[in-house]
């Protein structure tokens, strides 16, 4: 291929892509009254402070509705930009953070600096804010991969290199056939190798491996992933693996467990940094004084504000200067760095990588979720790095991609390579999550039937049937969409989810153990409002529950409508996601009439009718 012209095309693809975004913020602004906004999930309106705290050196305040109910805002998620303003009047002071945490009713929101009295004290709005910066940033790794020679062989999709014999080092027990050979090929790989990973067989497992075997040869490592909640669960891995790994990232995007390995948290405990700490608080007190300098009488007063502001300034630049120095400390002594793909344009690393001798960079890049990030921002690992591994798998969720004339960035690097190269891909067979009845279906319908079920998860269950498809045909349970939103809602199919969550729970299911998905944020919102009293249920959509499992899972496929029009339902990658969240117990919920009139899912009934496993909701 034309490597010219291919990136040529992707800088061009974004650059539509963000328009959209872009587009789609100022149109619900222009457009949407603040009550339609609210309804189609940016404005969060009528919340209230309810408890203050602090984390990584940051203020963390905690949001609610009054009486605790529902907080709703579903384009607001953990790592979003937002503002806080009065509810009624305008506020020049208006400040903005991170959303660092969510819960169904409470969002807290990490600002760098305090916010001011009115923001904790009183009814505020809070806005998701639009942000060009990862556009930016995916834009400037198209410009330069431009100039990185080290990559154009691969990226022309000629073949990747491999050596003849794997690096030393012992089989590991714990690996299974394809994995062991997945960790081979990576070790062999002179510039790319790909781990394709369906559900539950266990991906990050060899990435943790390949990871500790170039931590152990004193290699420099770089550990990525598109999400945070990724990056988050590999930091987890290799810390539990004996690895030393540094999280870059705002400690608002990062689980609470790790927070602790973030390089904010890690450079704080530094000695350089607690003198850093010292002269920031006495540049303070000089503001301070010189503050109180221009309200004096007499002579003079002018004067010492202006050398106390003088003086302060200079202590600031110390302290960064110190601060800057106690984060390059822990970066050159980490064996691996973590952070998501745009994360790794932060400043902080951009500074470390500079080096009088030229830039730095990293023997290994390693990539988890791979298929979930557009291809500019897998260069962003590769543009640090002389060889890489990829992991992912292209039969669940794409990278989203909103604008209808930009999905060719839905296809992934790693679905690109791994059809030019399937030899550079070893595939992972044997899954440890799911009961074999549950697994069956997806296993022949997208993976050729190869998966296999461990004996040790292969007839786990809760009770003699783990796969049911209530087949809701025929009862007039038909679709809606709700006034002001874009979304789907089927309050029928949304009852009866309910009424089978209640008879687990009945069974002895734990709630925490215990997950109802649905592909459509509207129907999510309703499935909450009907279970209000089980707040430790997790409810959430398809794409919020990527790479997570439960030992019981719900579905609600909503569609129902006499023109069998199924919408993004039709993408058989994002219900493969949802079938294979589940360990023991898997119920699906959804209108054949409609659905069925996709061949994938018409196949699902067949196979749910083989095994007995079909139910209609007439009878229930």
């Amino acid at each position: 291929m034309d490597l010219d012209q291919h990136l040529q095309a992707l800088g061009a693809l974004l650059d539509i892509e963000r328009a959209a975004e872009k587009e789609r913020f100022l149109e619900a602004r222009a457009r949407l009254s603040l009550a339609q906004r609210e309804a189609r999930g940016f404005v969060l309106v009528d919340v209230e402070a309810v408890e203050e705290g602090g984390l990584a050196g940051r203020a963390l305040v905690t949001y609610a509705r009054p009486g605790g109910r529902e907080l709703g805002g579903a384009e607001i998620g953990v790592g979003s930009i937002v503002r806080v303003l009065p509810k009624r009047e305008q506020a020049d002071d208006a400040p903005s953070g991170l959303v660092a945490r969510r819960q169904r009713a409470r969002l807290a929101i990490a600002f760098d600096e305090p916010p001011p009295d009115w923001a904790t004290e009183g009814r505020v709005v809070i806005e998701l804010q639009p942000s060009s910066v990862t556009y930016e940033r995916l834009s400037g790794a198209v410009r330069r991969m431009r100039e990185a020679r080290r990559w154009h062989a691969v990226l022309r999709e000629e073949a990747p290199r491999f050596e003849s014999r794997p690096r030393q080092g012992e089989a590991a027990a714990s690996l299974n056939a394809e994995q062991q050979a997945a960790l081979d090929l990576a070790e062999r790989a002179q510039d790319l190798m790909l781990v394709h990973g369906p559900p539950g067989t266990g991906k990050t497992t060899v990435l943790v491996e390949v990871i500790r075997r170039a931590a152990l040869r004193g290699e420099k490592v770089l550990a990525s992933a598109p999400s945070n909640l990724a990056v988050d669960n590999l930091v987890e891995r290799l810390v539990a693996a004996g690895i030393d790994a540094v999280r870059l990232g705002h400690p608002a995007r990062v689980l609470p467990s790790v927070v602790e390995h973030t390089l904010d948290q890690r450079t704080r405990a530094h000695d350089q940094a607690r003198i850093a700490r010292d002269l920031v608080q006495e540049a303070m007190r000089l503001r301070a004084d010189a503050r109180k300098s221009k309200q004096r009488r007499g002579p003079g007063r002018f004067s010492d504000a202006r050398a106390c502001e003088r003086e302060a300034r200079k202590l600031m630049a110390e302290a960064r200067e110190l601060e800057d120095r106690a984060a390059s400390a822990v970066l050159e002594n980490a064996q691996v760095i973590c952070a998501t793909l745009t994360g790794l344009e932060s400043r902080v690393l951009q500074d470390w990588c500079r080096t009088p001798e030229g830039p730095r960079r990293f023997d290994l890049a390693v990539v988890d979720e791979a298929t979930q990030s557009v291809e500019p921002a897998v260069y962003l690992a590769l543009l640090r790095a002389d060889r890489a591994v990829l992991a992912g798998d292209h039969r669940q969720l794409p990278p989203t991609v909103l604008s209808p004339d930009a999905q060719a960035l839905s296809i992934s690097l790693f679905e690109r390579l791994g059809a030019a190269h399937p030899a550079a891909m070893v595939t992972l067979a044997e899954q440890h999550r799911m009961n074999e009845k549950i697994m069956r279906y997806p296993s022949d319908a997208l993976y050729a039937g190869k998966l296999r079920a461990h004996p040790s998860v292969a007839h786990h269950a809760i009770d003699d049937a783990p796969l049911v498809m209530i087949d809701t045909a025929g009862r007039g349970f038909e679709e809606e969409t709700p006034e002001g939103s874009e979304s789907k809602v089927n309050p029928g199919e949304a009852e009866l989810a309910a009424a089978e969550v209640r008879k687990l729970l009945a069974a002895g299911v734990l709630p925490q153990d215990l997950a109802v998905i649905t592909p459509y944020d509207g129907q999510a919102q309703k499935l909450r409002q009907v279970l209000a009293d089980q707040p430790e249920l997790e409810i959430d959509t398809v794409d919020g529950f990527q790479g997570r499992e439960k030992e019981a899972v719900v579905v609600s496929l909503v569609r129902s409508n006499e023109l069998g029009e199924l919408g993004f339902v039709a993408d058989i990658r994002r219900i493969n996601v949802a079938l294979t969240r589940a360990r023991k117990k898997l119920i699906v919920i959804g209108d054949s009439a409609t659905v069925a009139r996709h061949p994938f899912y018409a196949g699902f009934v067949r196979y749910a009718e083989s095994i007995g496993a079909w139910r209609s909701a007439w009878d229930l």
